[in-house]
């Protein structure tokens, strides 16, 4: 009322008792929210915009609403607080709605696809209630893929491939509702992470993938590739599989089974970090190398001074190291290995031993200081004073 009275006062002021004024005066009246109030009930026809747009906004709050309570069902926090829906059944139902949850998702793809980006989603076989298979001591195939598929979701970020997964936690998704997620998404190809078993405990071992329509062929045979040399483990094959995860996807997929949990010696190494993290780094590579995407960003653009690095175990080998800052840095993986260290990869940093260390990425490769090889191992470190270019590497003592 104070503002009203105001703004009367001021048109009388400025304009006098002419017509002018007594028009201003009954558009300040129209104003009033009382008045608006009346008009909105005798006259709804005018209105009909603003109450088009208050429909459409109840409904996206009730969409909203949805979704908060199915993220907090799959154990995703939600920007708000409220009860958590725990029926599964309740969950299981209101699953085609979880697909709303993707439409932001969807149109960062999209944004994405107009550079060099690439989509990958990345599905942890099992969850929830279907643990999937067991291993000989009690492990669970749930708990291995999941670890694997946040392991590669996370190795892949800053590089030319986004990833995005299918679960984060212990849920269960049903096998269509997996390619859905993929399908929506538009995904440009799809992986489900397996750990292999038989009927007979410790009757079989070694690595495996499987595709089920032709497109999928070429994608499956560069995982198994990567995934064998990393294994380690006897090779199964690609194979021909009639999935449903690999069948209703619309985009080039694969079902990855690493090893066989109920196999005592697979089973070892399936829960050994350091195996876990080998694996994962082929299977960046693998995708990396069938998008023909770069990794994250490197010093390629840095010349940087070029070192002879010769690593003197059963049999000498060579490699290229670099010269950065008058730090010698050298290829974690092949020189760490032969020095007889166990070299993963977490968060973005090389591990020696599960010891996380200053990393740089040069060429797609991570590389370490030599001096962390000689304080986490004891390898020894000897350059050349007459070719300062040179190093030679032994191992520690």
């Amino acid at each position: 009322m104070y503002d009203f009275l105001v703004s009367l006062l001021e048109t009388i002021f400025r304009h006098g008792w002419s017509l002018s004024s007594a028009g201003a005066i009954v558009f300040l009246l129209l104003k009033q929210r009382k008045i608006k109030k009346r008009l909105k009930k005798y006259f709804p026809w005018m209105f009909s915009e603003e109450n088009d747009v208050r429909a459409y906004a109840t409904n996206q709050l009730i969409i909203l609403e949805n979704q908060r309570r199915i993220m907090i069902s799959l154990g995703v926090e939600p920007c708000v607080n409220g009860p958590m829906m725990k029926s599964e059944n309740q969950h299981q139902k209101n699953y085609s709605t979880l697909l709303n949850l993707l439409q932001p998702v969807t149109a960062r793809v999209k944004r994405l696809r107009r550079t060099k980006m690439k989509t990958i989603v990345i599905d942890a076989g099992h969850g929830g209630k279907d643990p999937g298979a067991i291993g000989t001591t009690g492990t669970r195939e749930k708990d291995f893929a999941l670890t694997m598929a946040k392991k590669l979701a996370d190795r892949l970020k800053g590089s030319e491939v986004t990833a995005v997964l299918t679960r984060q936690n212990d849920t269960f998704i049903e096998l269509s509702g997996r390619a859905q997620i993929a399908n929506k998404l538009k995904a440009d190809a799809f992986i489900s992470i397996h750990a292999n078993s038989t009927g007979t405990q410790g009757s079989a071992s070694g690595t495996e993938t499987f595709y089920t329509r032709p497109d999928s062929k070429a994608f499956a045979e560069i995982l198994h590739k990567h995934m064998i040399a990393a294994t380690g483990l006897s090779n199964r094959g690609v194979k021909v599989g009639n999935l449903a995860v690999t069948r209703e996807t619309t985009m080039p997929a694969a079902l990855l089974e690493v090893g066989f949990i109920n196999h005592p010696s697979d089973e070892i190494k399936l829960f050994d970090p350091a195996f876990q993290d080998k694996v994962i780094e082929a299977l960046a590579n693998a995708i990396l190398e069938y998008f023909g995407a770069k990794d994250r960003p490197t010093q390629d653009d840095v010349n940087y001074p070029e070192m002879e690095i010769t690593v003197r175990a059963h049999e000498d080998q060579t490699f290229t190291g670099y010269n950065i800052k008058n730090t010698t840095w050298v290829p974690s993986r092949p020189v760490g290995e032969l020095l007889g260290a166990s070299i993963g990869y977490a968060k973005g940093k090389v591990t020696i031993n599960g010891n996380p260390v200053e990393t740089k990425l040069i060429n797609g490769l991570g590389y370490v200081t030599a001096r962390d090889l000689t304080s986490i191992i004891g390898a020894r470190i000897f350059w050349d004073k007459s070719e300062p270019h040179k190093v030679d590497i032994y191992k520690g003592a």
